[in-house]
């Protein structure tokens, strides 16, 4: 081990209290030479991603917020619930969202819904 440093992580709130953390994060140096990266710093992929300021949980909360009310609406229900972000970071949240499509059913060209495969036999 080289040295640490403090990550600051916002969770999610308590009986409407923001919740930050402070995590020490240790710094590693490689002692190969043939290493293009000379240091490492530990990650932890269960609480939080890469350069993030907020944890998986609290960002899931986000997400599911910028997906259904988006803008200041999600904004104000989140202020609501103790966490304090604005529209724009909210719509940002919507954005950085990875869409995926709903699966589509496919039918047979004899029948058009579901039911119909049943009335036949």
């Amino acid at each position: 081990m080289h040295a640490w440093h403090v990550r600051r992580l916002a969770d999610l709130p308590v009986a409407g209290r923001p919740v930050v953390m402070d995590l020490r994060v240790r710094w590693f140096l490689c002692t190969v030479a043939e290493c293009t990266q000379r240091t490492f710093r530990e990650q932890i992929p269960a609480l939080t991603s890469r350069y993030a300021r907020r944890t998986l949980r609290l960002a899931a909360t986000i997400g599911q917020v910028a997906v259904t009310l988006a803008g200041r609406a999600g904004a104000a229900l989140l202020a609501t619930l103790g966490v304090t972000i604005s529209r724009s970071s909210l719509l940002r949240a919507l954005t950085a969202l990875r869409y995926r499509p709903p699966r589509s059913r496919r039918y047979s060209a004899s029948t058009t819904s579901p039911c119909a495969a049943d009335a036949a036999t």
